[in-house]
């Protein structure tokens, strides 16, 4: 018996240590002799980020940290194990070292207990020194007894810092009340505000500044807008009029622009004159959707310069020989200048491509052209179709200075290095229409917003695109039609409200109204129609287009179509 009692004591004390607390031997900071922890406990956490909780949240929805920006990244936490998960911290690191980032390197995130979840928000700022790089993070969750998680990795894209610039691009006047500008009649004035920088403008105002005895009747000096995306314009109408007490000629007007930098916006100083001509009809602004790397200046242009439409079928034997020649200054003088030619010719190419079906390496474009660009291209163009021969298609768009010889009244197009005083470097009419005609091809369709009236030799040309001789009618030939601006002695006038020569107005906006589904015919009607009466409304001035054909489709070019 005494045996077997010793045995049991031997026992107890040899299996103690499984059921006390554990003795580690050594000296602790505090200089206790002994330091006991508790055994560990087998319900442990089992902690894991959830598959496709992880999500980036910028405030521009562009996918990327840019600078000067506040973002989110997110992800949940889930406790899958039987023990609860103690002194939970998500650890936040950026591998790349990219400088202009700033985010907490650690969160704290207390105890989750087992089958809970819980959403981790981690802040990320874009500081205005970021660059263009692509940020790596890597978060590991930690956890008091060791039970963390492996590190996840994400990469971001970042983007530095692009400013804004915050302008008034446009502006308009317009009364119901009154051709001019008068006082106690109520006018408009209309800017157009636009973001032309390639950032975003946030935190944006306007503020029209009014001289005194000037009253805002609408009521809205103060503008604000919370953003305005790079190219994104908007317009402001406001309603004003000046008392009986106004006794200044000029009406001087500011506008006042801000932003959140305070630094990327431009004001506006608006100087109107009183008993100036204004406009019946108010601005209808149209939207656009212009792309952050390609903004187009925004302005109060014409409608057809916008909504062209597209056919999106393409004829590969159709070419197209394109001239606007407006800067004549270099040789003449200023006021000589074709005003609007240039974007007569650059929207007649637009509408060639887009609405007529000409591809663009059938396309030969010319501005400010001299009489060696000119005669070349000429040349190249005819030669093309020529050995095309009847499947080809050939279209001749020029606006610029006509101009008639004064003994022989034969009609030249004026290059711009060419003056009145030296037309034989100028090119005849005649042999622009013999080259064309002599090509064989199917139909050729010439355009000419100019008129060939000219003016005495020492008057020069004028800025109305011409003065008065009547011009020699010069024969066409091969299967063409000519489509010319002006009759007789009439001049090709501009039309300034819409930034076009009356003659190009009408014929892009015959193709943009009818979805380039018109025939010659109707197109001829219609520009005898709305030229004539848009001329003389606007200019005071008859303006009558023409149209003259060959003998050989004159039976049938009525119903030529681009479809």
């Amino acid at each position: 018996m005494k045996k077997i009692l010793i045995f049991l004591t031997m026992l107890f004390f040899s299996l103690q240590p499984l059921f006390s607390q554990k003795v580690v031997s050594g000296i602790s900071d505090t200089k206790f002799i002994s330091i006991t922890r508790d055994p560990l406990s087998s319900q442990t956490p089992y902690l894991e980020i959830i598959n496709n909780s992880m999500l980036f949240k910028d405030s521009d929805n562009d996918n990327k940290i840019d600078a000067s920006e506040n973002d989110t990244i997110r992800f949940e936490l889930k406790n899958t194990g039987i023990g609860s998960g103690k002194g939970l911290a998500v650890q936040v690191t950026e591998i790349n070292g990219i400088a202009g980032l700033e985010f907490p390197k650690e969160i704290l995130l207390g105890n989750l207990e087992p089958n809970k979840v819980i959403q981790v928000n981690i802040p990320v700022k874009g500081a205005l020194g970021l660059v263009n790089s692509k940020a790596n993070f890597s978060f590991k969750i930690n956890e008091a007894s060791g039970f963390g998680t492996d590190p996840i990795e994400m990469e971001i894209l970042t983007q530095a810092f692009q400013a804004p610039k915050l302008t008034v691009v446009d502006f308009k006047v317009s009364s119901q009340q009154s051709a001019n500008l008068m006082k106690k009649k109520p006018f408009d004035l209309e800017i157009l505000l636009q973001n032309t920088g390639q950032g975003v403008a946030t935190e944006t105002d306007a503020k029209l500044i009014v001289p005194m005895n000037v009253y805002c009747l609408s009521g809205n000096e103060v503008y604000q807008k919370k953003t305005l995306a790079p190219g994104e314009q908007v317009m402001i109408s406001y309603s004003l009029v000046a008392t009986n007490d106004y006794n200044a000629k000029t009406l001087p007007f500011s506008v006042k622009l801000n932003e959140k930098f305070g630094k990327y916006a431009e004001d506006k100083a608006i100087m109107l004159t009183m008993n100036q001509a204004v406009s019946g009809n108010k601005l209808i602004l149209e939207a656009i959707n212009d792309q952050p790397v390609n903004i187009k200046i925004g302005s109060l242009s014409s409608s057809v310069d916008k909504n062209i439409p597209m056919i999106g079928k393409k004829n590969s034997n159709r070419y197209a020989l394109i001239v606007g020649n407006e800067v004549y200054s270099n040789n003449l003088n200023a006021e000589v200048n074709v005003e609007f030619a240039s974007n007569d010719a650059q929207m007649f190419r637009d509408y060639a491509i887009s609405t007529m079906g000409v591809t663009d390496q059938n396309i030969f474009f010319l501005t400010n052209a001299t009489a060696g660009a000119m005669r070349r291209e000429i040349e190249r163009v005819s030669e093309i179709v020529k050995r095309i021969g009847s499947k080809a298609e050939l279209i001749f768009y020029y606006a610029g200075h006509g101009y008639p010889d004064e003994s022989t009244q034969t009609p030249y197009l004026i290059p711009v290095d060419v003056d009145a005083t030296n037309l034989q470097s100028a090119i005849k009419l005649s042999e622009v229409y013999a080259k064309f005609g002599e090509t064989g091809a199917k139909s050729i369709t010439v355009f000419l917003d100019a008129c060939f009236s000219g003016g005495g030799r020492n008057q020069g040309l004028l800025a109305a695109r011409g003065v008065k001789i009547k011009p020699k009618s010069e024969s066409v030939r091969g299967n063409m039609v000519v489509f010319a601006a002006t009759s007789g002695v009439q001049v090709a006038l501009p039309y300034k409200e819409q930034q076009h020569g009356m003659f190009t107005y009408f014929l892009l906006k015959n193709m943009q109204e009818t979805n380039g589904q018109f025939t010659l015919g109707e197109l001829a009607d219609y520009l005898k129609q709305n030229v004539g009466i848009e001329s003389l409304r606007t200019n005071s001035k008859s303006q009558d287009p023409e149209v003259q054909v060959s003998p050989s489709v004159e039976d049938s070019w009525r119903n030529w179509t681009f479809r």
